[in-house]
């Protein structure tokens, strides 16, 4: 039980887990792979598991006893008598949702052939003693698994106690008397005074963990301790003892562990054994595990027998075509083209520049410690670029499938199968990929163009559960065929027309159009963007890294000042030693890596009210990411000779819908700081270019006004009026004329935390008021928005009846959660259930703006390019001559992209750069 608890508790702090159909699973999931841990570190030749009954144990009975004990009241100076509650009893319930768990707990333990030992009337620490024993006395080497002090008592020259929590720390009969300064014998004693709040053994009170100490290695025994109470020089330990000898002696008892249990120790039962692979699938894939899944599944044992050949001409290929059945598609799998020898090289001899440099010091590098280190990253950054696009100008294979267990392997740089398969491609014969945007930009590169994709495997499978963190091949292989895949290409081609099946459940679940009108053809769309790129300011950015190294090296300069010492301040070790040791912060109830206290932002924030350097530090972090992340990092990323970035926009990697972007990721330059916006500012438009952007004003409070149809928020709209005028009028209960920048900043606030299930204390800690006048805030805006509130109503009971909810075009997201008898959890479902029919919407509405935008671009041959989407956002290249074109072209179809309740409102800036536009 301390490793499922400790499981439980290790996820607690993050966010719980939880299958599809809202059973809780984190405890699980980390036992588990605690479990799994184990047994590969150490390899256990026997094993088994220990739990505690429910039933009453014999110590209930022991406690019984002890009706009073006598505690030091310091208003009165007097011992006083206080009832004594019982064993255990100040112990609250299990957590309902890790007791859903047990069971499945249980089941793991099975799988793993791992037998579960338990005794009526006795605790775990019980049988767990007697079969050290006995194991003991057989001449085995025992390790008892447990992070409980209590377990120490157990230790002699066979038994040891493994930490696992603590790096695995073996505690021998030496170690004991280290960590608790008394021997293995004395453990007994120890605990026996200092007793056990949570086990609700009373000790003796007001002798600590070091009084406790101190007495047993002076007295050498608590019997000899209780015979020579008069000589206690102390007065509180003296009449402590005096007053408690009872209830030292039934501690004592209590947390002396039974060896004596009527229990079997059969060793042949307790051999470790290989895993039941069919029942670990079973359970794994029910709680949704995928990871572990992957672990019991055998490479190709699933896939059957195979028919994988190498093309040898034309009429070979042409036979895979003419195979596709009526109705069906021909599956195509790309191979991607591995860096040569060279280039690998090449690689290797630029990284160990920083892997060297890093080995000598003692702690990481700072993020920018010397220009040696950021050249040495950037050589890093340039050569794995270097090897991409090297990579990328080489002929590949593909593979080509059209019925299950066959598959053709082209070579793309043979001519004439290169020719047979172009040729077939534009015959019009429905194709399946895995990631229509990869595919198109690989083949376009050996002059295959893609243009009759159906069926992209990806996207389906996106859409189908869009929580899912991977859509790779390999997982969605995983998920619905249970095959474990090799990476081969032919078997690639394979798979990804047997997951064809995918079709049927995107129809069955009424997604068709979403995918056939969004998703789909917004495919080509991006790749176009990805291909044009953004021009960069490389001198600009190279200026500002100067001035960041100089603003940092000044900001640290003052922490260092306000701490009174020198640090690494990149070292969460040294900065948590200065916070809460030095400057005696108080410390939070949470930790990072290594066990460390945790110095995240969260914390540093919290702690900025009280202190100058946690404040200072959190200065120091922000300029140091902005330096890292963007300037130095974009500059190395840009294409040679051209100067310009080029994104890649990801289709799958947000559960509501909205587009992502990566090497680099675009989407997170903080735009309300004047950092920011002056790295903005470094993207630019070629010569005799401008950049225009167009941005959608409040599309989400528009949705939510055309969602709820609540009267004020429509009218509002409809008028022009400024929202945040009206729900300051509104809520404040302030004549519109006398609405100052505070009241409108208030409003605006509530507003958008409406939108995203703000809370009163998020708000309070947003406007810096108090709680209760946060929640008048919130109360007010419900009570005159009426509308507003009838629709989350109905938004979260359909939640609750159907697991889910749905965008204004039917694009869907599960909300397990939603049902959870956790509360963090079950609000955090609430809150998404509320915001994604928002989000999502408003990232569909762009979507398909994109499209017809791109389409509109081409139809009419103009020279401007889209560029960029960041979230509400659309950035577009234009000749100068275009610019009056584009704007009407852009407004109209991003306004009009389709009709809701109020009016869609899109704000136009044209500049030379992303930050100057007016």
């Amino acid at each position: 039980m301390s490793f499922i608890f400790r499981a439980y508790h290790a996820m607690a702090r993050q966010r719980p887990m939880s299958t599809k159909t809202g059973i809780p699973t984190s405890a699980t999931y980390v036992f588990v792979n605690m479990l799994n841990k184990l047994r590969k570190d150490f390899a256990p030749e026997y094993i088994a598991a220990v739990f505690d009954v429910a039933a009453p144990t014999f110590r209930d009975e022991q406690a019984a006893g002890m009706p009073t004990l006598r505690k030091y009241d310091r208003e009165s100076g007097e011992y006083k008598q206080v009832a004594y509650d019982g064993y255990k009893a100040q112990r609250v319930a299990m957590p309902e949702d890790l007791a859903q768990q047990v069971p499945y707990i249980r089941r793991a333990l099975e799988i793993y052939r791992i037998p579960i030992l338990e005794a009526a009337g006795f605790e775990a620490d019980d049988v767990i003693g007697t079969l050290a024993r006995l194991a003991s006395a057989q001449s085995y080497a025992v390790y008892v698994v447990s992070s409980d002090k209590d377990m120490l008592q157990l230790v002699d020259e066979r038994v040891c106690v493994l930490n696992p929590p603590k790096d695995n720390l073996i505690c021998d009969r030496a170690k004991v008397e280290e960590i608790l300064g008394v021997p293995p014998e004395r453990v007994i004693d120890v605990m026996a005074l200092r007793g056990d709040s949570i086990d609700n053994v009373p000790g003796a009170p007001g002798i600590g963990d070091k009084g406790s100490v101190e007495l047993i290695q002076r007295y050498g025994s608590l019997d000899n301790l209780l015979e020579h109470v008069g000589e206690i020089e102390r007065k509180t330990y003296r009449e402590s003892l005096l007053h408690n000898r009872d209830a030292v002696l039934l501690s004592r008892e209590l947390v002396t562990i039974n060896r004596d249990v009527a229990v079997e120790f059969n060793p042949e039962s307790m051999k470790a054994q290989p895993p039941d692979v069919p029942a670990a699938r079973q359970l794994f894939t029910e709680l949704e595990f995928t990871s572990l899944v992957k672990e019991f599944l055998e490479e190709g044992t699933e896939i059957g027998e195979t028919d994988y050949r190498e093309a040898k001409s034309a009429d070979d290929v042409e036979s895979v075509f003419a195979a596709v059945p009526d109705g069906g598609a021909l599956a195509i799998a790309i191979e991607a083209a591995a860096p040569t020898e060279v280039e690998e090289a090449a690689l290797a001899e630029e990284a160990a520049l920083m892997t060297e440099e890093a080995e000598e010091k003692e702690e990481p590098p700072p993020l920018f410690a010397s220009a040696q280190e950021t050249a040495a990253a950037q050589g890093i950054a340039a050569a794995g670029l270097r090897v991409a696009e090297a990579a990328a100008k080489r002929p590949q294979r593909i593979a080509i499938s059209a019925q299950p267990g066959r598959a053709m392997i082209v070579q793309l740089n043979d001519e004439e199968l290169r020719s047979a398969v172009t040729a077939e491609v534009h015959e019009g014969v429905p194709l399946a990929v895995h990631d229509y945007k990869a595919a198109i930009h690989a083949l376009d590169r050996n002059y295959i163009a893609l243009e009759e994709v159906r069926h992209d495997l990806m996207l389906y499978s996106y859409l189908l559960d869009p929580t899912y963190s991977s859509h790779t091949l390999k997982d969605i292989a995983l998920r619905k065929l249970s095959l474990r895949l090799t990476g081969e290409v032919a078997e690639a081609a394979d798979v990804t027309g047997r997951l064809l099946l995918l079709r049927k459940e995107v129809e069955e679940a009424g997604l068709t159009e979403v995918y056939e009108q969004i998703d789909l053809p917004l495919v080509p769309v991006l790749r176009r963007m990805e291909d044009a790129g953004v021009k960069l300011d490389c001198e600009l950015l190279a200026g500002l890294s100067q001035r960041l190294a100089r603003d940092c090296d000044a900001k640290a300069r003052d922490i260092y000042q306000k701490a009174g010492v020198e640090f690494n301040i990149n070292s969460p070790k040294q900065l948590g030693e200065v916070l809460f040791n030095r400057l005696n912060l108080p410390k939070p109830l949470k930790y990072g890596k290594g066990r460390t206290i945790s110095t995240a932002q969260d914390v540093l924030e919290a702690l900025a009210a009280e202190h100058e350097v946690p404040r200072l530090v959190l200065d120091y972090r922000q300029l140091s990411k902005l330096k890292s992340t963007y300037v130095d990092a974009l500059p190395v990323l840009c294409r040679a000779g051209t100067s310009r970035l080029h994104t890649s926009f990801n289709q799958v990697g947000t559960a509501t819908g909205r587009l992502s972007s990566n090497n680099p990721n675009l989407q997170n330059i903080p735009i309300r700081t004047e950092l920011g916006r002056e790295i903005r500012a470094a993207f630019i438009a070629e010569p005799g270019n401008v950049l225009l952007a167009a941005d959608y004003s409040q599309i989400e409070l528009r949705l939510l006004a055309h969602f709820s149809e609540d009267p004020l928020l429509v009218e509002a709209y409809r008028r022009g009026d400024d929202i945040h005028t009206l729900t300051a009028a509104q809520v404040f209960g302030v004549p519109p004329l006398m609405i100052d920048a505070e009241h409108r900043r208030r409003a605006k606030a509530v507003n958008f935390g409406i939108v995203y299930g703000l809370s009163p204390f998020g708000l309070s800690q947003q406007l810096g008021i108090d709680t209760k006048e946060a929640k008048r805030f919130i109360d007010a805006y419900f009570e005159k928005y009426k509308g507003v509130t009838a629709f989350i109503e109905k938004t979260l009971a359909d939640a609750r009846r159907e697991g889910l909810v749905k965008t204004l075009f039917g694009r869907v997201r599960p909300i397990p959660d939603i049902l959870s008898k956790n509360a963090n959890l079950r609000g955090f479902a609430e809150r998404t259930a509320v915001n994604t029919p928002l989000q999502g919407t408003a990232a569909d509405l762009i979507k398909l703006a994109m499209i017809r935008i791109d389409h509109e671009l081409r139809e009419r041959k103009l020279r401007s390019r889209m560029l960029l989407q960041v979230h509400d956002e659309l950035v577009f290249e234009t000749p100068e001559a275009e610019v009056d074109a584009l704007r009407e072209l852009v407004k109209r179809e991003m306004e009009q992209v389709h009709a809701l309740r109020v009016p869609l409102v899109v704000e136009i800036g044209v500049g030379l750069n992303w930050r100057d536009m007016d």
